[in-house]
């Protein structure tokens, strides 16, 4: 048996809830509009001490670990808002009440919007890592802190990209639930992430449930686009239900690098040659010759694939709209209204079926153009 190789995010830390007289714990609010920001980054910068607040704005901080650092300052940071500091030695501890922290909304710069007068269209193209059975996975356990996050470089060809959908594959997820955050960052000194590419001032938000076994974010709401290699992160927000958090990804080896950091605001850690099989959708400007040149190469690569065709049946009915993944190329179909489905596959590839409120079904393909999946209610 081959041996697991993994990329392992992990945190063990104090409890955040203790007793009243040891938290320091507050709420942030829109200077503006007084409402509760939710998911905000607050922590001491590099020092391993952070979380995020909830969603009512509402965050706790273990004031044992805050006062080992009394000449430092407390960060409060989110998407499109001024970035806020409060001095360690100047916090309040007030018993059963949350002190108002207020954050001033961001001016956004025009530099900020993608301003183009290049000639060409818009082309389709596959980019990241796809794990195609290598047994290489990344993963949180126990207690990570919330703001950890998980990252890697994709590596790409200059020019200007529009990112239109992220996925991962989930080998296993034992919490209830897991709300994560998708960032996109620039690349930075030392190759480690740095300015935030996503400029909508929405966060992508994104929930893992137990059992599931691929996520699809869809990127086209906000608006993300990079014009060379970029980092795409997950930032754990919040464990839901009372089991520890378990959350293991498919992962590769290959010549990027990707980052860990273990609570909001600490400091980056760098683990190279090693990439979260992170596949996206997204579209490249190109020129017009070099657009139809590229679109008659795609045209022909897909007309020579072989297809695999059959139905999504349970107790013999047929079920419609269920996800059908082949698990080498990452191609995504749905089953139609009659329960249908036709995707590219070759012989020995996996497919997977996959529906909310059925099992995960996965196949193996034969030398036969057909596949029928017999779908099973998953258990309560």
């Amino acid at each position: 048996m081959s041996r697991l190789k993994g990329i392992l995010l992990f945190w063990v830390s104090v409890p955040l809830l203790v007793s009243a007289q040891k938290e320091y714990k507050g709420r942030v609010l829109d200077a503006k509009t007084n409402t509760p920001i939710p998911y905000v980054n607050i922590g001491i910068v590099n020092k391993g001490i952070g979380t995020v607040t909830d969603e009512e704005g509402l965050f706790h901080l273990s004031m044992d670990a805050i006062k080992s650092f009394p000449d430092e300052n407390i960060l409060f940071s989110s998407l499109g808002y001024k970035p806020f500091k409060i001095p360690v030695s100047k916090i309040e501890l007030v018993y059963n009440e949350y002190p108002v922290i207020k954050l001033s909304p961001e001016i956004v710069q025009l530099n900020e919007v993608v301003v183009t007068n290049a000639q060409g269209e818009f082309i389709d193209e596959s980019i990241g890592y796809k794990n195609s059975g290598e047994t290489i996975f990344g993963y949180w356990k126990d207690n990570v802190a919330l703001g950890g996050q998980l990252a890697t470089r994709i590596r790409v060809k200059k020019g200007l990209r529009k990112l239109h959908e992220l996925g991962f594959e989930i080998w296993s997820s034992t919490s209830d639930s897991v709300l994560l955050r998708i960032n996109f960052y620039d690349v930075g000194s030392f190759g480690k992430p740095s300015k935030n590419l996503n400029t909508s001032r929405e966060n992508i938000l994104y929930t893992v449930k137990k059992g599931q076994r691929f996520a699809d974010v869809d990127l086209r709401p906000f608006s993300v686009f990079a014009e060379d290699d970029f980092i795409v992160s997950l930032e754990l927000l919040k464990v839901y239900g009372s089991d520890n958090l378990g959350l293991i990804m498919a992962a590769i080896q290959f010549d990027t690098d990707s980052f860990r950091k273990f609570s909001s605001q600490d400091e980056w850690e760098t683990l190279p040659y090693s990439a979260m099989a992170f596949y996206l959708k997204s579209s490249v400007l190109v020129s017009g010759k070099a657009a139809e040149r590229i679109n008659r190469r795609n045209q022909r690569k897909k007309n020579n694939l072989p297809m695999i065709s059959g139905f999504s049946i349970h107790r013999g009915k047929m079920i419609t709209n269920v996800s059908v993944r082949n698990i080498r190329t990452k191609e995504l179909v749905y089953t139609d209204v009659n329960g249908r489905y036709a995707i590219h596959a070759k012989y020995k590839d996996v497919l997977c079926f996959e529906k909310e409120g059925y099992e995960t079904k996965c196949y193996e393909t034969r030398k036969k153009s057909t596949l029928n999946a017999q779908m099973y209610l998953a258990e309560k």
